[in-house]
């Protein structure tokens, strides 16, 4: 009977190991990419880039296919606003080049874009491009190289470069315009003037993390004025709002 519980125990420890090397072969691969520095487990592809759209869209040449990519965790600025060409100069360069793109947890976008890294001798461009102020972060939350992402952000804010270097205009200086309130849900916000004196604001802007912007008027001293959105703008999660001037210098910047 002894004999019969023991070799039951042994088969029950065995059928265990057999789960748990199961589980390991199934979230490794996971499991791996929680450290500091993550490794994609997704197979990365060598294309060259032919041609630079914008700041974040390239075509590329992959397997003789023409594909569209829109680099992953970064927005840079739009059409025809300031620094719209500095992230496409700086991706201009590699026109003709070899380089590796690495894709993510979703393969396409709504625009049927591919969602991808690029890399050009080992660089990561979509970093490249944060580090330098070219572009914020944007739609990063779950991202393999979120952690990096919001990193090379920061490199840029702290030593104001690009979309973070500072205004020099008076009223940005003093910190005259401030957000009061930003509701989310009601889609609105309101700007206050804190100084005695008015601020002329022609040119400047509101934007979100993304392309939405609203133009500013000027404002008299301890004015409040409220923005209300036409359409959902602000994300109930996560978004920034940034008050530019009109060469593009921040003025203010709020993130919740």
């Amino acid at each position: 009977m002894l004999i019969i519980i023991m070799a039951k125990k042994r088969l029950l420890i065995f059928i265990l190991i057999i789960l748990v090397l199961a589980l390991i072969s199934i979230y490794y691969p996971i499991l791996k990419n929680t450290g500091n520095t993550i490794n994609s487990y997704y197979e990365k592809e060598q294309a060259t880039l032919v041609r630079v759209v914008d700041g974040d869209t390239i075509h590329a040449l992959v397997n003789g296919e023409d594909v569209t990519i829109r680099l992953l965790g970064i927005n840079t600025p739009e059409k025809k606003m300031p620094h719209t060409d500095d992230a496409a100069n700086f991706l201009r360069q590699f026109v003709n080049q070899t380089i590796i793109l690495e894709r993510d947890k979703e393969d396409t976008d709504k625009y049927n874009r591919k969602l991808r890294y690029a890399y050009y001798n080992d660089e990561n461009l979509d970093l490249e491009i944060l580090k330098n102020g070219f572009a914020n972060a944007y739609y990063y939350s779950g991202l393999i190289y979120e952690k990096e992402i919001l990193e090379a952000e920061n490199y840029a804010r702290e030593n104001q470069l690009g979309i973070w270097e500072k205004s020099k205009e008076e009223c940005a200086k003093q910190n005259c315009i401030n957000l009061k309130q930003l509701d989310e849900q009601e889609e609105f916000f309101i700007l206050i003037n804190k100084c005695s004196f008015s601020c002329d604001m022609s040119g400047w802007f509101v934007k979100d993390a993304g392309r939405n912007t609203f133009y500013l008027s000027s404002m008299n001293s301890n004015e409040e004025k409220t923005y209300n959105s036409k359409k959902e703008v602000w994300n109930n999660d996560h978004d920034n709002l940034f008050i530019f001037d009109e060469q593009g210098f921040l003025v203010f910047y709020y993130e919740y």
